[in-house]
């Protein structure tokens, strides 16, 4: 019988250890949530000596309780950090992906027309460098190291002897050139970024280096960006192959080929979608700004019970003919891309409780996936007839009904909604050579309940187009 591979996926709230079988079986898992640290509104970060030491504790636990063969890494990408060369210890905050304190910055690099895709890991490593680094004189002396989460991991497990980063990650740092696999020297001379402190860019598929500081005979056998795991994770790995995941936001993901494309920015970017020793896969991606924010937003402010309770309030066969929700809580995605947009319920009267509701914001969040698919591919000059769903969202019933009868094409969804678990844990067992054992139970269709009446998509067009209205008329624009 093969051993287990020991996962740590690093998501947008919590670390999560994971022991996966050669079965794709979840033997074990545990869950780790990170404090964010205090600051003001659009900053998101997290203690980085906090996350090394969680990171060690929980993963030599699991090591010696299941003896596994190695360890596979998952991350929420484009997050970043800085981190003495010596002494692994972090210098500065850990930034999140949402973190915007960097806005004023990408505004003034895309007016300059530099290349440079805002919000990226590129621009939060120039202002970790500016606080902590203001003279240059850690660079200088060669004792900054920089990377994205799946460096830092990699880097603590090592004990500092291994810093790499792999090609899904080093592609959503923006800074990666897709045609030669190596940094992008000028647009990285553009952002103050110095190559000398970055991580080698290496295949998703290992070993790359061994987990010493928790067993000298331990490897670490691969790493992937969160929603390429995802998308490894549910069998997505041929072009045209599509997932869905309703995660904090909702991101779409197409494999591509052997071949990068180029898409308008307006409808997606170019990504690479997973890489082993043949070579690179690459693929392409858009994202919806709220899905499961949106639902944690309901929770927060007491309209919504809890996340599992959605299946209780909304019955698919009633749509209200008047309310409508624009999901721009976090601003629009594709194929809008206006972070100043912020969401509107239109249509509500006294009568109207938190059922009608609870369902406008489903609805919200179906529509704004059928946009951004549309767009993409209008790009791709393709149809994706298959597309596998996933996420926490994904669990509700009635969600699920809702986007099938109002995306009509065949939707899948994955056995185990730990998707990105299970992609990471593929690539462990491929390093291993045992990609032929990993095996997980095939997907199941995505059938509406019968009487499901789609969202209206018109009505949600209207609604935005008026959201995009008052941002244009008001400060938001420019603040956008």
């Amino acid at each position: 019988m093969i051993r287990p591979v020991l996962v740590i996926d690093f998501g947008t709230t919590s670390l999560r250890f994971s022991i996966v079988s050669a079965t794709g079986d979840i033997l074990e898992a545990r869950r780790v949530v990170l404090p964010n640290l205090a600051g003001k509104a659009g900053e998101v970060a997290w203690d980085g000596d906090l996350i090394a030491t969680t990171l060690l504790a929980e993963t030599k636990r699991l090591a010696e309780e299941w003896n596994p063969l190695g360890i596979a890494i998952a991350n929420q990408r484009v997050s970043c950090l800085l981190w003495d060369r010596t002494s692994g210890r972090v210098m500065g905050p850990v930034l999140s992906w949402s973190d915007l304190r960097t806005a004023a910055f990408d505004r003034a690099l895309r007016k300059s027309g530099s290349g440079h895709i805002p919000n990226l890991t590129g621009s939060k490593l120039r202002w970790l460098l500016d606080q902590v680094d203001p003279d240059r004189k850690a660079v200088a002396a060669g004792t900054l190291r920089a990377g994205t989460l799946d460096s830092f991991i990699i880097s603590v497990l090592s004990g500092g002897q291994t810093h790499v980063t792999d090609f899904t990650n080093a592609a959503q740092s923006g800074l990666l050139r897709h045609d030669t696999l190596c940094w992008d020297e000028a647009l990285a001379n553009v952002l103050g970024v110095p190559l000398s402190i970055l991580p080698e860019p290496v295949p998703s598929v290992g070993p790359h280096g061994v987990a010493s500081a928790i067993d000298a005979g331990l490897p670490v056998l691969g790493m992937i960006g969160d929603q390429q795991g995802s998308l490894l994770g549910q069998g997505c790995t041929e072009p045209r192959q599509a997932k869905l995941t309703f995660g904090t936001v909702g991101v779409l993901n197409v494999v591509v080929g052997r071949e990068p494309i180029a898409v308008s920015s307006r409808a997606a970017f170019s990504n690479i979608a997973y890489s082993d020793k043949s070579g690179v896969t690459y693929g392409t991606e858009t994202s919806i700004q709220s899905a499961g924010s949106a639902i944690e937003w309901l929770v927060r402010i007491g309209i919504l019970p809890s996340p599992a309770a959605i299946d209780d309030l909304v019955d698919p066969s009633i749509l209200s003919e008047r309310i409508v929700f624009v999901q721009a809580l976090h601003g629009l995605g594709a194929p809008h891309w206006k972070p100043g947009a912020r969401g509107a319920f239109l249509g509500l009267s006294a009568a109207d409780g938190r059922e009608a509701m609870v369902r406008a914001v489903l609805d919200s969040i179906v529509c704004a996936t059928a946009d951004a698919l549309d767009c993409l591919e209008g790009e791709l000059g393709v149809r994706l007839d298959r597309i596998s769903v996933d996420g926490g969202l994904a669990a509700s019933s009635a969600f699920r009904s809702i986007l099938s009868a109002t995306l009509r094409r065949d939707l899948v969804q994955s056995a185990n909604l730990e998707a990105t678990t299970l992609g990471a844990a593929r690539l462990g067992f491929t390093a291993l050579g045992e990609a032929d054992a990993f095996r997980t139970a095939p997907p199941q269709p995505i059938v509406s309940l019968p009487g499901t009446i789609p969202a209206d998509r018109d009505r949600a067009r209207r609604a935005t187009e008026l959201v995009m209205m008052e941002l244009s008329q008001g400060s938001g624009e420019r603040r956008s």
